[in-house]
């Protein structure tokens, strides 16, 4: 069972297992390969139709790198690059 904390998991897959932790995702919206490994892994179990973490799974979630909070005052590359288009057709 100890597999399931170190098998590498895919970006998707790890999308899937926060969806899947937090409940914001139906489970038939889920991808089904995702989904298939995480149960596999002992990460997540189905019941019901239901998704939901096993303790492996919460043990694996509350591991997982928690997502940087965006500064809404630090504009990235696609701001700026978006903002230089709409100045562009602004200014034809």
């Amino acid at each position: 069972m100890e597999c399931g904390l170190r098998a590498p998991l895919s970006p998707h897959e790890e999308v899937t297992l926060r969806r899947v932790a937090l409940g914001i995702s139906k489970a038939k919206l889920l991808p089904a390969r995702d989904v298939a490994h995480l149960i596999r892994l002992c990460l997540i179990d189905e019941k019901d139709g239901r998704l939901s973490l096993t303790a492996l799974g919460r043990q694996r979630y509350q591991g997982l790198p928690r997502p940087a909070a965006r500064s809404p005052y630090v504009e990235d590359d696609a701001d700026a690059v978006l903002r230089s288009h709409l100045r562009q057709a602004r200014d034809s």
